[in-house]
């Protein structure tokens, strides 16, 4: 029995990847970066807030691997992929495919906010589709959404932390060079008076 349903998680990417992942983005076409990190910070942020939610975006039935049959039918697959990917407990569920939004284990206000999205069109419109989806069900089921990248002054916040986090290595090391530099310049200094006659 333990083959079968490893064979079964294993039939749709999407399922491989959201146990481990909050969202799960479609190979082609691609979302951008910038939306990508969006979606990791609002499901970051709905977390937070109490209602963690899972993404599963699915562009073509390229990204749904062995179920194809289930492209274009976003509430059956939600039920589908919802069921596989919870273990323990209910994980709830967004799953955006170009025709609609379909959603599972989310409170039935939330439900219904998430499924009242319009989904643009190419994957940043879809995964745009996703963030508000996201932003409606938590607030829906009562939840405060705090601020993520990509929303309000949040936005500058986490763009600044990750500048941040990445300039400070470098500026350590340009003012270690530079003292090793000074020092190793006035070792020379020395060597050559050392060296002069009296």
């Amino acid at each position: 029995m333990a083959t079968a349903g490893v064979a079964r998680a294993d039939s749709d990417p999407a399922s491989d990847v959201l146990p481990v992942q909050n969202v799960f983005v479609p190979y082609q076409p691609r979302v951008s970066a910038s939306m990508q990190q969006t979606l990791r910070g609002v499901t970051g942020a709905a977390a937070k807030a109490g209602l963690p939610i899972k993404v599963a975006i699915i562009a073509t039935a390229q990204d749904l691997g062995g179920v194809p049959d289930f492209f274009n039918k976003p509430q059956p697959y939600a039920r589908y992929l919802g069921s596989e990917i919870s273990f323990s407990k209910a994980q709830p569920l967004i799953v955006v495919m170009p025709n609609g939004i379909g959603t599972y284990q989310l409170p039935p206000k939330a439900a219904a906010a998430a499924r009242g999205i319009s989904v643009g069109s190419a994957a940043d419109g879809m995964a745009t589709a996703a963030v508000k989806a996201v932003e409606k069900a938590t607030t829906a089921a009562g939840h405060k959404l705090g601020s993520y990248k990509g929303k309000g002054g949040g936005g500058g916040g986490g763009g600044s932390s990750t500048a941040l986090i990445f300039a400070g290595p470098i500026v350590v090391l340009v003012i270690v060079l530079v003292i090793f530099s000074y020092r190793r310049m006035g070792r020379e200094e020395d060597e050559v008076e050392g060296e002069l006659p009296a």
